[in-house]
């Protein structure tokens, strides 16, 4: 897990632009850093120690590593016979790949390492059609930067796990976050899920790479989806704990993460739950008690008003948005990361995307009563498809933030096809259930969680662990004595949102958050 970075261009290009790019993702990649500029590679522990002999090159890529898989050894870029790589994720199945290469002479444990091989073995001139060959046998996160010395390619996995950026024109950047792109030419882009981008002389272009394949509806008894749901879901945590014997979980007391630490505790890891509220708060209430009711150590942040107004501005800035909605359910992860860091961590786990496959949010019920069961399922592919564009991106950019790598059994590969094989009616019977994720809830009972928890009603994060009343508190003393017409005046942009027939929230609140990015000069906000 990573920060990477670098540039190509036909002409030269000063080593001082990725290295500045470097520095601002270091947060991604405390232990180690890595460059390569056309041939040339260097490694160190601080950007200071790298050393190379041109200040100036056509091709470079840069990391910032968080050393998890593969020790000292798997520090970046990794050169092969034909290829140089950075990777930023994880590769789950690379012990399996590792098998299949045998015939690769290996230098260390690291999965990168072993996504080079895999790459190199179908390269024969062409990256687009190596990495067409190669992504439909990675089962993990990932994005890629590789070059042969003449090309670069960019690719990213098919969920939109990990994210990279580039901008469009000539010099050619790209980076795991924007803010590292902020002062380039051109339009801010992200490759998108399952894509490759191949830039070579002077022109980008955009290919699809490899897509999770969409499976028939075929699972229509409870207990047949009960037991292939099981068999994925414990694949997708032995998968994700290699290694590992020490964990966080972002935890707020809903079903989809109290499974998650059940099942990591059940595996016999050490785990840490992480909730943050304000006291007295339903998440904060319900994580404490099904903490103790299934033994799990807790670590409860209390969220004050004062706390909060502390943490704005650089929650802003890591998230790169200031969208009322997505500052408020940034909120809990970025404290909890920062705890999670405290405390020594490199993992923390989240419940995220069960909702989507299993029918969780409160409108699927509206759904089903207006047009179906078929068209939900419709709908929750579409769900799905779409979880790149904030959620996935903005968790990503909380977590890393303090060198924390998230990881979401949910998400794998294998969850999402076995759960999209089971018949929508199953999840969610007709559009009078109020609690929907009916298969979800059930196999949590059967991992010996108390129905009192499996069955708790959805409430989503911001008004369940009470950020959304504490910004409404300190929106509304900002702007005591001015009249709310004064507020609408002020330039909201595409961030005021709204939802059906009323805005979220406040006009005060999505004026105060406006208002602090422009007098902190973020300039790097998402589209």
């Amino acid at each position: 897990m990573c920060g990477i970075c670098g540039f190509i261009d036909d002409d030269e290009v000063p080593l001082s632009h990725s290295l500045n790019m470097l520095s601002k993702l270091r947060h991604r990649g405390p232990d180690q850093v890595g460059v390569y500029l056309d041939g040339s590679s260097d490694v160190g522990r601080d950007i200071s120690d790298l050393e190379i002999d041109s200040n100036t090159g056509s091709i470079c890529l840069a990391q910032a590593r968080l050393e998890i898989v593969g020790g000292r050894d798997g520090v970046q870029p990794i050169t092969g016979d034909k290829l140089t790589l950075i990777h930023n994720g994880e590769i789950y199945n690379h012990i399996e790949l590792r098998k299949l290469l045998q015939h690769k002479e290996m230098s260390s444990e690291s999965d990168s390492e072993i996504l080079l091989h895999l790459i190199e073995e179908y390269y024969e001139g062409d990256l687009l059609e190596a990495l067409k060959k190669a992504m439909p046998l990675l089962d993990g996160m990932y994005a890629i930067a590789v070059t042969d010395g003449e090309s670069l390619a960019l690719a990213r996995d098919p969920i939109g796990k990990k994210p990279i950026y580039y901008n469009n024109e000539f010099p050619f950047y790209f980076a795991s976050e924007r803010k590292a792109l902020v002062n380039t030419d051109g339009q801010i882009k992200r490759v998108m899920p399952g894509h490759i981008v191949i830039v070579t002389n002077n022109e980008i272009n955009t290919y699809e790479g490899y897509q999770i394949e969409k499976p028939p509806i075929e699972i229509n008894d409870m207990n047949d989806a009960l037991s292939a749901y099981e068999d994925a879901f414990d694949r997708s945590i032995d998968k994700r704990i290699y290694g590992l014997d020490s964990v966080g979980v972002l935890f707020s007391g809903g079903i989809d993460s109290v499974l998650i630490a059940r099942a990591l505790q059940l595996k016999g890891l050490n785990v840490t739950c992480y909730t943050v509220g304000t006291k007295g708060s339903s998440d904060v209430e319900m994580a404490i008690k099904a903490a103790k009711e299934l033994g799990l150590e807790i670590n409860v942040e209390y969220l004050t008003e004062e706390l909060i107004k502390e943490y704005l501005v650089e929650i802003i800035k890591a998230i790169e948005l200031n969208g009322l909605l997505q500052v408020e359910v940034a909120i809990p992860m970025y404290i909890a990361a920062k705890k999670c860091s405290e405390d020594g961590q490199k993992v923390m786990f989240t419940g995220q995307a069960a909702d989507e496959l299993f029918a969780g949010y409160t409108w699927y019920k509206d759904v089903v009563k207006e047009n179906g069961h078929l068209y939900l399922h419709d709908k929750l592919w579409e769900d799905i498809e779409k979880l790149y564009e904030d959620t996935l991106e903005r968790e990503d950019r909380m977590a890393m933030a303090h060198s924390i790598e998230i990881r979401a059994p949910f998400l794998d590969r294998e969850v999402i096809r076995t759960a999209m094989k089971i018949a929508p009616h199953l999840k969610i019977n007709n559009g009078e259930d109020v609690y929907g994720k009916r298969v979800h809830r059930e196999f949590s009972m059967l991992k010996g969680i108390p129905r009192e928890f499996a069955y708790r009603e959805k409430s989503p994060a911001q008004e369940g662990s009470g950020i959304h009343d504490i910004i409404k508190s300190i929106a509304e003393k900002h702007y005591k004595g001015e009249s709310v017409d004064q507020v609408k005046l002020l330039d909201f942009g595409s961030n005021y949102r709204y939802l059906g027939n009323d805005y979220y929230g406040t006009p005060e609140m999505t004026a105060f958050l406006s208002e602090i990015t422009k007098s902190n000069n973020i300039e790097y906000l998402a589209d």
